[in-house]
């Protein structure tokens, strides 16, 4: 009995010694080796969800709704007193509302690389270069005026099942 339970600790201890040195056989370098391969220092933030009118002609043409990811120092955003949230939310806002008109309704192609680049210089304008080093779109759509308006009109149409 005392056999078979020295043989079973033996074969359990070779087996896990085994498998660690094939582990550190396969990795070939140290985990410290790979962290620093790794992007350091950055923090991101989410805008919530943003509605921007599109005005052209002296009317509302529609809405594009927005969403942003910010890739930001962490070191400077530690340092902040203020949350820079209103601030980037602000930024993209200016950003899409000062964009073309045409190409925010879809009549033209949109050029989102000059946006994000755009957003992203306003913000390090205030909080200095290199704050943020990186804008990201999470979701980005134009709903023309008539389908917000037709979107009002058919929920004011369904009935109400919450009793």
């Amino acid at each position: 009995m005392i056999r078979l339970i020295a043989t079973g600790v033996w074969i359990c201890l070779v087996t896990a010694l085994s498998s660690y040195a094939a582990t550190l056989w396969r990795s070939h370098s140290t985990p410290e080796a790979e962290a620093h391969k790794l992007i350091t220092g950055l923090e991101t933030m989410q805008t919530g969800m943003l509605s921007v009118p599109i005005v052209a002609g002296g009317a509302i043409q529609g809405y594009v709704l927005a969403q942003f990811n910010f890739a930001v120092q962490s070191d400077i955003l530690k340092r902040m007193s203020v949350a820079p949230d209103a601030f980037l939310a602000d930024a993209a806002f200016r950003s899409i509302y000062a964009a073309d008109a045409e190409a925010m309704r879809g009549a033209k192609k949109q050029d989102l690389t000059a946006l994000t680049t755009a957003i992203a210089g306003q913000v390090n304008q205030r909080f200095g270069d290199g704050f943020v080093k990186d804008v990201l779109i999470e979701k980005f759509a134009f709903v023309a005026k008539s389908e917000v308006r037709e979107g009002a009109n058919l929920m004011k149409g369904q009935p109400n099942f919450s009793r």
